[in-house]
């Protein structure tokens, strides 16, 4: 069995598409599919099952797809620590972390850490989308939803609250909402059909059953940018919408409030260098726990 067949088989089970899996790899999708079919002659195994729509693991692919996926982690620890083990405090420290908490919070708080540790060199991503933990892909990552499964260490760090909130400028020109009904007469922003699964997502749902956003994006800073146009109304983490001078909409309905996660991928965390970055990241989060719940 050639051992570089399992990114190829991680990549199509966790995406069920040749082409997804062949631009994540950046190879063509028949050298995607050749690669699976070898797997799978090397295992004497099927693996997958192939639907117009897509790939589907058998039973025997879902018992190989964990083991997989903590070999892969080995292999790239392994990689890691021959490159850098020249020196414990330099080398790349991976963070993924949700949107605006990575841009508003951690970047700005960071000037220390990149000051006394220059060989330190910090690769962010900072989106809304979690992370696929079991790959782990990240030294160190930050969410508001607990893992299902992958081998890291998480603690606690407080919470973060959500709202809703206009521009006044868009209350003093349709009127502030007095009550839950009267949502239904304003401009709401909401999130991609794809994203509907997100927690702010579902809370809106379930507030108002039915509602139907006059806008939809896949970013929190597309729906910040949209409410500090005067566009409408959205759900949005409390600190971000009072740093830009947001006002808060009916805000005698209980807010959102999301547990904060970090957490370290088991074996970065014996590395000088991610102790180090952690340790940053949780003296800046306690430093803004007030305004990250509201």
């Amino acid at each position: 069995m050639d051992w570089n067949d399992l990114k190829f088989f991680i990549a199509v089970a966790e995406l069920k598409s040749l082409s997804a899996a062949s631009r994540r790899l950046g190879v063509s999708t028949s050298t995607v599919s050749r690669r699976i079919d070898a797997l799978e002659r090397a295992l004497g195994s099927t693996l997958f099952r192939r639907h117009v729509d897509g790939y589907e693991l058998t039973e025997a692919g879902l018992g190989l797809q964990m083991p997989a996926e903590q070999a892969e982690t080995s292999v790239k620890a392994f990689e890691r620590s021959a490159q850098e083990a020249g020196d414990r405090m330099s080398g790349v420290v991976r963070i993924d972390a949700p949107e605006l908490l990575g841009q508003q919070i951690l970047i700005p708080g960071l000037g220390g850490l990149m000051r006394d540790y220059p060989g330190i060199r910090l690769d962010i991503r900072s989106s809304v989308r979690p992370v696929q933990l079991a790959t782990q892909q990240s030294d160190i990552v930050l969410r508001i939803v607990p893992p299902e499964r992958g081998s890291y260490r998480m603690r606690s760090l407080g919470k973060i609250a959500f709202g809703l909130y206009a521009h006044q400028d868009y209350l003093d020109a349709h009127g502030t909402p007095s009550n839950e009904g009267d949502l239904s007469a304003h401009r709401v922003i909401g999130w991609s059909e794809e994203l509907r699964y997100l927690s702010m997502a579902l809370w809106l749902e379930e507030l108002f059953p039915g509602l139907q956003p006059a806008m939809r994006f896949a970013s929190f800073a597309a729906q910040l940018t949209a409410v500090e146009s005067g566009f409408g109304i959205a759900v949005l983490p409390c600190f971000a919408a009072l740093r830009t001078g947001l006002t808060p909409v009916l805000s005698d309905i209980p807010r959102l409030s999301l547990d904060l996660w970090l957490l370290v991928q088991d074996q970065a965390a014996r590395t000088p260098r991610v102790q180090i970055v952690k340790d940053h990241l949780i003296a800046i989060l306690t430093k803004s726990a007030d305004q990250l719940e509201g």
